[in-house]
């Protein structure tokens, strides 16, 4: 989600950028571009979407943007979620305004920061109803619409429950499997590893959270690739050391430091994410992206930014084969297993 935003705030700059050239004739040319960021996740308690919109700077544009009013458009917007199930309208819902207060500073306004949302629960996809959202916002000169469909379901979820970071398995290629994601045509993986940590005796034990990629894959290429009914994608076990050994640091050499592993230690994050929002990170990827550092592509007709939808999974895994003891053998490390089983 960090990441979009900030490629809709490059973007915006880079608006704005181009509209200081003199051969332009920015007081001639200028016009006001909405701005707007929104991913619906049918699982979230609550959904935001934020709708600004560009503005022209007389003097200096980074103390512009430091004034909320340069970027928000005054009072509420007429802002209305549309759902359609199966192609059919079923309800509208109308989106009120809240401001958050824990945005980082950066180029725009903080730490407040105003937002459209609904706490309204989104409908989730089933094997014979798939829903879609059309976003509406009346603007004080125009109306935008801007269509997303649905990403996820009740049939997105793990398959696997375990992971095998084996040293006697090094460089070998490990199958993890998952049932996919309706609408989904983008995934990255994701894992964390988590531990106690107690320094000495005598100290409080403190929880420490280890995280790497893992994988990243556009769904026709794992669609290509399954395995019966479930997605497969393949994790390296080596990683897991390199990764440990880097987060660890010199804390691998002191004496006395012990880390506790619960039976459940790992956890999978697996994101989804939908047509829309690929769509927009391709195209503005300025490595990979059809045209680098062009401004002028959008997913939205009439605006900048990006409407869409995406749904991430979560869960814990054990560690299998020997992995737990390969973790305590390493006597710098200093690892200790908490009961349970410890492989599958």
């Amino acid at each position: 989600m960090r990441k979009i935003h900030f490629q809709a705030v490059i973007l915006f700059l880079a608006v704005l950028s181009a509209s200081c050239k003199p051969e332009v004739g920015i007081y001639a040319d200028y016009r006001e571009i909405p701005v707007i960021y929104g991913l619906l996740d049918a699982s979230a308690d609550t959904n935001y979407i934020k709708i600004t919109r560009s503005f022209y700077a007389a003097s200096d544009a980074t103390q512009t943007a430091l004034n909320p009013d340069s970027s928000n458009y005054p009072g509420r917007l007429d802002v209305r979620l549309t759902e359609y199930r199966n192609g059919e309208q079923t309800r509208e819902i109308i989106l009120d305004t809240i401001t958050i207060r824990n945005k980082q500073t950066g180029n725009f306004y903080a730490p407040a920061q105003k937002l459209y949302y609904t706490s309204e629960p989104l409908n989730s996809n089933t094997v014979g109803e798939k829903y879609s959202y059309m976003l509406s916002v009346a603007l004080p000169d125009s109306t935008l619409h801007v269509k997303a469909d649905i990403v996820g379901g009740c049939d997105f979820r793990v398959k696997s429950g375990a992971v095998n970071f084996s040293k006697e398995s090094l460089y070998i290629n490990r199958p993890f499997y998952f049932y996919p994601a309706i609408n989904a045509v983008y995934y990255e993986m994701e894992m964390s590893f988590t531990f106690l940590e107690r320094r000495t005796p005598s100290s409080d034990s403190v929880l420490r959270t280890m995280h790497w990629k893992v994988a990243h894959h556009e769904d026709y290429y794992l669609a290509s690739h399954m395995n019966e009914d479930a997605y497969v994608f393949t994790y390296r076990p080596e990683t897991f050391w390199v990764v440990l050994r880097k987060f660890l640091g010199d804390d691998t050499l002191t004496d006395g430091v012990l880390r506790f592993i619960g039976d459940y230690p790992i956890e999978l994050c697996i994101s989804a994410c939908g047509k829309n929002q690929r769509r927009y990170i391709y195209f503005n990827d300025p490595v990979n992206g059809i045209a680098p550092g062009d401004p002028e592509f959008t997913i939205i007709k009439g605006a900048f930014g990006v409407f869409s939808s995406r749904m991430a999974i979560r869960t814990k895994l054990r560690l299998a084969g020997k992995t737990v003891p390969d973790l305590m053998d390493n006597r710098y490390y200093g690892f200790r297993f908490m009961g349970g089983e410890t492989s599958e």
